[in-house]
């Protein structure tokens, strides 16, 4: 099964001709790495301006309103979470068994990641569904934004699946090489909804005004159009969903696929983990003093978006390479991210010291915040290259199945490699300490991370040498027996 060709998967084209899969591992690694890498900043870019204007526009209904969206971002984090676990896990198990050649292991996974993600998805929003007003009277909402909140949510956990399910489904397809078609769907959800916000939440083009209820509806539509087109093209254009694989290989799909995608949940909870922490650390300065943090972590969101992409797509391509074998692409594909993590953040650097204070200013004019705001962008940028080089390890060891290295190195970043240098510093030099603990954490995570990838695709490429030679040895002791 193997070693069997792998006919259809490969070759079959949309109705542009172009193919819908990608083998990785032929052709230059640094031309797939670009290839790859630019769509998906499209695509990011989309859903940061879909989210930018959905606070617009609810933002001009009141500030009760907006509160209600800031009360409601930490649950959609958690259900972002969710899916980013199981689409890291399915793009890791099928980018595997694509370069090894197994088509059935293709289908199955692809099949039971989205029965999957149906499953998680419909048992959080049920639970989350029920717990509504609790849930956010823990957070904090009063009465006045709880009904607000109500009226979103309502909707948004009942749409829930249709959310999950298309990003789950992007990932399979970044699996196969193909960048550009989950690109195209994230623009698209990002578009229909700028378009059906104003339309929804004011009533506009002979619509009922909606107000929350409208911006709920616009999300959910749109993403229930990526729905069915992610499944369309899974099944008829890709045709790597199998309904017999709805009741094969469950459990073992399930497992390797949950085996990558629970660390990958956990690994991406920490980034929440690390914002909390060090907003808790930077209000001991006063309000002002995080609103300028808030501003800052905005300005480097934008500067870090090509190495968000460049390091989404280290999945497929480390996938499909150390499932064939090919443990030298892999660390060929290691050291070109790298690098040029190394050429973006010295840029962006660069960048920041020139323009900080203007950009600062386009925000808020307050004098602490922004002075909170600058030193932050004077101190930590200059480790961009080496978060970038984390980011790019961290995805390496998922996309090779070691998905508890990866935990284990965002884990580092936030608990016993900032926390009690940041606790320390923050004491002695107040703000800037606190910055200088981020940077101290960026640097030396983000070298150990990729010394783990160097000797990792080393140890594999010298036990693979061993395997053959092994092999060399029994086949000519026969033949020697025979002479």
């Amino acid at each position: 099964m193997i070693n069997r060709p792998f006919s259809g998967l490969r070759s079959r084209t949309n109705g542009t001709g172009k193919q819908m899969k990608t083998d990785l591992t032929t052709g230059r690694v640094r031309g797939h790495l670009i290839r790859m890498t630019i769509p998906m900043v499209w695509g990011l870019l989309a859903v940061i301006m879909m989210n930018v204007v959905d606070t617009f526009f609810v933002a001009q209904l009141g500030t009760v309103q907006l509160a209600a969206i800031s009360f409601i971002f930490p649950v959609v984090m958690i259900r972002n979470a969710l899916a980013f676990g199981i689409g890291v896990g399915v793009s890791s198990v099928v980018s595997r068994a694509y370069g090894g050649r197994n088509t059935e292991k293709v289908k199955s996974y692809t099949t039971q990641a989205l029965i999957l993600a149906f499953a998680i998805s419909a048992t959080f929003a049920a639970a989350g569904y029920m717990t509504i007003d609790p849930l956010f009277r823990m957070l904090g909402a009063d009465d006045d934004v709880l009904v607000h909140i109500r009226l979103y949510m309502e909707i948004w956990y009942l749409g829930c699946f249709l959310v999950v399910i298309p990003m789950v489904g992007n990932a399979a397809i970044r699996a196969m090489g193909n960048t550009k078609f989950p690109s195209y769907i994230m623009i698209l959800i990002a578009v229909l909804n700028m378009i059906l916000d104003p339309i929804l939440i004011f009533g506009l083009l002979g619509f009922p005004r909606l107000e929350m209820q409208g911006a709920a509806l616009a999300t959910v539509f749109s993403y229930s159009v990526a729905f069915f087109v992610s499944l369309y093209v899974l099944a008829f254009k890709m045709r790597i969903i199998d309904l017999r694989s709805c009741v094969t290989r469950v459990a073992e799909s399930w497992k390797a696929i949950l085996h990558v995608g629970i660390p990958a949940l956990g690994s991406n909870l920490m980034s929440p983990l690390y914002m909390g922490m060090t907003t808790w650390l930077v209000a001991r300065y006063g309000s002002e003093a995080v609103a300028g943090y808030g501003v800052a972590t905005r300005i480097e969101a934008i500067c870090l978006i090509v190495l968000y992409a460049l390091s989404s797509v280290m999945v497929p391509i480390v996938g499909q390479n150390w499932g064939a074998g090919r443990t030298d692409r892999v660390r060929h594909a290691v050291y070109h991210a790298a690098r040029f993590s190394l050429f973006w953040g010295v840029c962006m650097a660069a960048v920041l010291w020139v323009f900080a204070m203007p950009l600062i200013r386009l925000f808020d004019d307050d004098p602490v915040a922004v002075q909170s705001a600058f030193w932050y962008l004077m101190i930590v940028p200059v480790t961009y290259t080496l978060q970038g080089v984390l980011m790019v390890s961290a995805n390496m060891m998922n996309g090779i199945g070691a998905p508890r290295a990866s935990l284990m190195t965002t884990f580092a970043r936030v608990i016993p490699v900032y926390l009690p240098p940041a606790l320390l510093f923050s004491h002695l030099w107040g703000l800037k300490g606190l910055y200088i603990a981020t940077a101290l954490a960026n640097i030396l995570v983000g070298i150990g991370a990729y010394l783990w990838c160097v000797n990792k695709t080393k140890a594999a490429a010298e036990e693979r040498n061993a395997g053959r030679k092994l092999r060399n040895n029994k086949k000519q002791k026969p033949a020697a027996l025979n002479k």
